[in-house]
């Protein structure tokens, strides 16, 4: 089922568009994640699925019922929203069992409720605490507890991770993934973080310039990025120009199997062609190529190869398997590229 459907969405400041014709659909029960650059667009879209600024044209509604049009704007406090901010934004004269309890009506089963979002969210010991008293990662639970408190329609999450240290971010962001996937939530997630989106979400939708470039799954939009600009804002690339021979592509890698992303190519046309550096493989292959350096990063790294034409891509490799300065080696590429016009 629909939850969350925006159709042709548009919303200007002043003579200034910010959103231009958005279209999204979102079922019960996903995490999606808007990934994109600052500026493109995302916090906009999550304000306005909120309700705090309107629309220009087209519309959003909320399971089924239409929230905003040209002429219609529910108000945020009627929308059944719930919304977790980049930081925690904690009422510091609140304890913890107080600020998730702040939108639950009075009633007998008020304190039993607030004792278990606190216990969902693993702070049962702390709800007499003071939010001075809590970590980053601790306040940001409260915050999540605090907007599940209402049992919003839709969760909305600006950036929610931004402001933690990196271990805390990976660590918290999967906790909630998970708390969020056991509640059945529908929930919004807004990031720049491309780690953060293709690991959390079932679906992302890739914005630049107030247009979404692309939707899909998170191995559609790494995997079959729409445009090269998505391919290189979702993951690294290694680019090269080649000529599509049909089926394949031919470039300094040789003739390569190839996916063609655009319509309107003909046999024999000029193509980009993009892959990632680990599909990138050394130890076999009919390339001869020399590394030429190597960046070394824990767990895996890259090496840099000069191919027999002067043309240096990277392969990125498992640290164990990582050649040295000087090595020739034969290259191959393990999947098929991808060929753009």
């Amino acid at each position: 089922m629909s939850w969350v459907t925006v159709e042709g969405v548009r919303v200007n400041y002043g003579r200034h568009t910010v959103l231009d014709g958005i279209d999204v659909t979102i079922p019960q029960g996903e995490i999606v994640a808007i990934l994109g650059p600052s500026g493109c667009g995302k916090t906009t879209l999550l304000r306005s699925i909120a309700g705090l600024l309107p629309v220009s044209e087209g519309s959003i509604s909320l399971g089924g019922r239409v929230m905003s049009s040209a002429n219609l704007n529910v108000a945020p406090e009627r929308r059944g929203i719930g919304w977790v901010p980049q930081d925690s934004s904690l009422f510091p004269h609140l304890s913890v069992g107080e600020n998730i309890g702040f939108g639950i009506p009075q009633g007998s089963d008020r304190a039993e409720r607030i004792a278990s979002l606190a216990a969902m969210v693993g702070l049962s010991e702390h709800v007499d605490r003071a939010p001075s008293q809590l970590s980053g990662g601790q306040a940001q639970r409260v915050s999540l507890a605090r907007a599940l408190a209402i049992r919003p329609a839709v969760l909305l999450l600006d950036e929610p991770f931004a402001a933690l240290d990196p271990m805390l971010r990976s660590s918290l962001r999967t906790e909630v993934a998970e708390l969020l996937r056991s509640q059945n939530s529908t929930a919004i997630l807004v990031t720049h973080d491309q780690e953060e989106a293709l690991s959390l979400a079932d679906h992302v939708a890739v914005m630049m310039g107030g247009r979404i470039l692309q939707w899909g799954t998170p191995v559609d939009v790494y995997e079959r990025p729409t445009t090269p600009w998505v391919a290189r804002f979702v993951g690294d690339t290694v680019e090269l120009a080649g000529r599509w021979v049909g089926g394949e592509v031919s470039c300094a890698l040789g003739n390569l199997r190839a996916v063609l992303m655009d319509e309107v190519v003909e046999k024999g046309d000029p193509v980009r062609v993009v892959v990632r550096p680990e599909w990138i493989t050394i130890g076999e292959g009919d390339i001869e190529a020399v590394v030429t350096s190597v960046s070394y990063s824990g767990h895996d790294g890259t090496a840099t190869l000069q191919l027999p034409d002067g043309t240096r891509v990277r392969s990125r490799l498992a640290a164990t398997e990582l050649p040295g300065v000087g090595d020739r080696v034969k290259v191959s590429v393990r999947r098929g590229a991808l060929a753009y016009r």
